[in-house]
């Protein structure tokens, strides 16, 4: 919840998250009625001129953790379907390639395999290849297909779809059917829905990885070891899913969400992973666990529930689970956000506030500077699974802010120089 609701708005949205079906309605009805009183009168207002990366209609890019550019080359999705209805597996996105200093289209590709979330998690492995999800239809299966800018062709198509990557060595795999059961904004549509028996076994599911090299794959975490890892939980009374799988600037390690879900109400764990699949440590067990990045190989920013029952940004060490507050708590006055990092500097956001302004935030955290980028509106049109978060993330090089918005009333991809910001 944005910083413009009270703290009375946020402890009361805390006790609403107990009873999930009731608390849509009431959000949809309080969010109307604030927005009459607080609306301004203007839709972006920025410290620097930002620009849309594609003039099609509609684009976008997807989550937080990858960014679009690889230094020659902008990676993003332009949709055939409005996004503000929900995805559907009968359209397209097509997967563009250009180069920053031109204009013109060098690559597309089409999958049908997406969510206006994450899209189809399209990312750069290295200088010239990137990947993304797409449906197989004669496997009946979700693949993953790696793509060179070079040849603009298909090199090679794994048997199981990408979530995150480590350069192009190896990359961990989700069920994306599983996340479509228990949480369509981040599933794919090609399939049919899981029965229960599929949904109950954990032994068979899980995280994967995959070698980029041989294709060679092998479940690394079953959901059986993740939910029976250092539980407080009966498990057998929840539906069980993992997603968000990040992974440490080395590679050594990763860390992903772990969701128990019952009658609508959700449980969040973060735990922590050597790169094989060998459980480290429960680092987050608080009931709410909601964005990270990596800080550095050992550290993770997230905004969760941490010591107190507090919802704020919090930095944990991996190597001894210590939570300590973000800048002092600087940015807890913002609420939720999607950090990302790229050395001493922080890049997030906020949801929609009464106004119906989301806040795009800078932060230099080595000398403790915060900065409020633009604002950006968000309206009605786009809601629950259609939603955009602006999802900010960095170029290579730091010089420049990657984000999706919807405040022309149509979902783009945007770029933002921020060179001078800080100077």
């Amino acid at each position: 919840m944005s910083s413009s609701f009270s703290p009375l708005e946020r402890s009361f949205s805390v006790f609403l998250s107990k009873f999930p079906f009731l608390k849509k309605f009431v959000k949809l009805f309080y969010t109307r009625l604030v927005y009459i009183r607080n609306r301004k009168n203007y839709k972006v207002k920025t410290i620097s001129p930002v620009q849309a990366v594609s003039d099609s209609r509609e684009s976008f890019f997807g989550y937080y953790d990858v960014t679009p550019e690889n230094n020659d080359f902008q990676i993003f999705n332009e949709p055939e379907l409005s996004t503000s209805v929900v995805p559907s597996s009968d359209s397209f996105v097509s997967v563009c390639i250009k180069s920053i200093s031109g204009e013109d289209l060098l690559l597309r590709a089409t999958s049908s395999s997406y969510n206006w979330q994450q899209g189809c998690r399209a990312h750069w492995i290295n200088s010239n290849e990137f990947v993304f999800n797409d449906f197989d239809k004669d496997k009946n299966s979700y693949v993953c297909k790696r793509y060179n800018v070079k040849n603009s062709q298909c090199v090679a198509e794994y048997d199981l779809p990408v979530q995150s990557s480590f350069q192009d060595k190896y990359y961990y795999s989700l069920n994306y059917s599983r996340l479509m059961n228990l949480r369509a904004d981040y599933g794919y549509r090609n399939k049919f829905l899981l029965e229960v028996d599929e949904l109950d076994d954990l032994k068979n599911d899980g995280v994967w990885k995959v070698d980029y090299k041989t294709g060679k794959s092998k479940l690394s975490l079953s959901l059986h070891e993740v939910a029976g890892f250092q539980s407080k939980y009966d498990v057998a009374k929840f539906n069980h899913k993992v997603n968000h799988v990040l992974i440490s600037p080395s590679g050594d390690k990763f860390i992903f969400m772990h969701r128990l879900i019952s009658n609508g109400r959700r449980f969040d764990r973060l735990l922590l992973s050597d790169s094989e699949g060998k459980l480290l440590k429960v680092l987050s067990d608080n009931e709410m666990v909601s964005h990270c990045c990596w800080l550095d190989n050992n550290t993770v920013l997230g905004y969760l529930r941490g010591p107190s029952n507090k919802d704020a940004y919090w930095l944990i060490d991996c190597n001894t689970g210590k939570f300590t507050s973000f800048l002092d708590g600087a940015l807890d006055q913002f609420g939720d956000g999607h950090p990302s990092a790229n050395g001493d500097y922080v890049i997030t956001d906020t949801y929609p506030d009464k106004s119906r302004m989301q806040q795009l935030i800078l932060v230099n955290w080595k000398a403790s500077q915060v900065r409020v980028l633009g604002e950006f509106f968000h309206g009605f049109d786009y809601t629950g699974e259609t939603r955009c978060d602006l999802h900010p993330r960095f170029s290579p090089d730091g010089k420049t802010v990657y984000f999706d918005s919807v405040f022309s009333s149509e979902r783009k991809l945007y770029s933002m120089n921020i060179e001078s910001v800080f100077q």
